[in-house]
């Protein structure tokens, strides 16, 4: 499959509508076209439009330079990841690949025709005095027939350029209104399409209706980082795992505002869900960074092929990782899980808590964080066995974390008041993250070089980069002194102190 980034937006055009001449049109220097392309396509959605419902259209297409697979995932208003996969031997059935990366918003229904829509289209290219492509226009003629309901047919054009303010000067230019509908499927199923949208919290939010719009916008997020986790996209992983990790300690802020026994067994299938992220993530953060303190070595002091015998070492551990994050994913557990959070949000199992206002009530979470952290950081101080310090800092880093993710989760209604607050708590978080970091590397090296050593290759290199990784704990450890001295010096509220 092949991922290709779309700017575009729809607009208006009656059938009386006349192009103007388009050399001009946002200082285009020539207008090539029209090309003519007749499209044929077949849309895919469950029988309840789950993937209409949160902006995602899956279609078969015949026609067209592109034809094929396509999943339209949204990025933001206006922009959408294209995933490409070639027409094969399917013609009623999605292919597997495509059905997986919308398995979180499918949770394995049946994935059926839910509209053939069928295009004339007419297509130019804007291109600057430079040979540059400015923008695409396609005059297009619809006909659409939905699986229920009446057909349609109307015209439209659609204006494709690099980014948005481009694609807006070109429809202005050509005398066209934005569409109120964002693509052909929307319009083609109407109402019952639309996509879905959290509503605005109100000026006064109760505590329930604050952790309620924080774990659903999240549980968003998760579903979407599902997508590029299987995507392979950059950061994807990490991403994943975050949104994990601020769900769980959000759920466990905001404990007292639901049924204990739900909370728990959310907070439970978040906690393996993040850990069987974790492998994946590691492999990727150590390899690179080791990687890149090799290259940043004089060339004197590498040796044994070094650099070499990191790309084989990850590579194998990045691809088991990889394989074991994909099997989660595919799991009937994750899928359980999401189904049970989507009926969390849709009927939250309050408590009578949830109903108080959350400025008062949401106080007591923010506190018992920083409590938390407090206790976490006066253990670590009063630990002198190295070891045993380098845990007890691993564990402050997780409260810190806890901290923070609770900070965010408030930040409707403290927003201001915790602002300098949770940027020093970061500070912290960041410093205690480099010193963990250089703990896994230096725990690594100490593995690695003993076992090249056995071999009969030189360990030397390996050595060095290990008092580097040393010497990075140490420094982290004065970093984290420092951001901990301004975190407890940094204004707060009176509640806080």
């Amino acid at each position: 499959m092949s991922t290709v980034r779309e700017v575009e937006r729809k607009f208006e055009a009656g059938a009386d509508y006349h192009l103007p001449e388009l050399v001009g049109v946002a200082g285009a220097a020539a207008a090539a076209g029209p090309r003519r392309s007749d499209l044929d396509a077949t849309y895919f959605d469950t029988a309840d439009l789950r993937l209409a419902a949160a902006g995602i259209t899956l279609r078969r297409r015949t026609g067209g330079e592109d034809a094929g697979w396509h999943a339209k995932l949204p990025v933001a208003p206006g922009v959408r990841d294209e995933v490409r996969r070639p027409l094969g031997e399917e013609r009623k059935t999605v292919p597997a690949e495509l059905a997986g990366l919308v398995r979180s918003y499918t949770l394995d229904a049946p994935l059926v025709e839910v509209a053939r829509i069928v295009t004339r289209r007419d297509e130019w290219t804007l291109t600057a005095a430079d040979g540059a492509t400015i923008a695409l226009i396609a005059d297009d003629h619809v006909t659409a027939v939905p699986a229920s309901g009446k057909p349609a047919t109307w015209r439209e054009l659609e204006v494709e350029a690099e980014d948005l303010s481009a694609v807006d000067a070109v429809g202005a230019a050509l005398g066209a209104q934005p569409s109120s509908s964002a693509s052909k499927l929307a319009r083609t199923l109407g109402k019952k399409a639309r996509k879905t949208s959290r509503p605005a919290l109100p000026a006064h939010p109760t505590a329930g209706e604050v952790a309620l719009d924080y774990l659903g916008r999240h549980v968003d997020q998760l579903r979407a980082h599902d997508t590029g986790v299987r995507l392979d996209v950059a950061d994807s992983v990490h991403q994943f795992r975050v949104t994990c990790r601020s769900l769980r300690s959000a759920l466990r802020a905001f404990r007292s505002l639901f049924e204990a026994d739900r909370v728990a067994r959310l907070r439970e299938e978040l906690r393996w869900l993040g850990q069987g992220m974790s492998p994946a993530r590691d492999a990727e953060v150590l390899s690179e960074h080791l990687r890149g303190e090799v290259a940043a070595l004089p060339v004197e002091v590498v040796m044994g092929g070094v650099a070499a015998r990191f790309t084989a070492e990850f590579a194998r551990v990045e691809a088991d990782a990889r394989g074991a994050a994909l099997s989660t994913l595919d799991s009937a557990r994750y899928r359980d899980f999401l189904d049970d959070a989507l009926g969390f949000l849709a009927a939250p199992p309050t408590t009578g808590k949830a109903g108080r206002p959350a400025a008062q009530e949401l106080r007591k979470a923010v506190r018992k964080a920083a409590d938390r952290l407090a206790a976490s950081v006066a253990a670590a101080d009063a630990t002198t066995d190295p070891a045993e310090r380098d845990l007890a800092l691993h564990q402050a880093r997780k409260d810190a974390k806890k901290a923070r993710y609770t900070a965010e989760a408030v930040e409707p209604v403290f927003g201001k008041q915790l602002k300098d607050w949770r940027k020093a708590g970061k500070g912290v978080q960041t410093a205690l993250g480099v010193h963990q970091d250089a703990v896994v590397a230096r725990t690594a090296l100490r593995e690695l070089g003993p076992r090249v050593h056995g071999e009969g290759a030189s360990a030397f290199t390996y050595g060095v980069l290990w008092a580097r990784e040393d010497a990075r704990a140490h420094a982290a450890e004065a970093d984290f002194a420092q951001a901990w001295e301004r975190l407890r010096r940094v204004e707060r509220p009176k509640w806080l102190r």
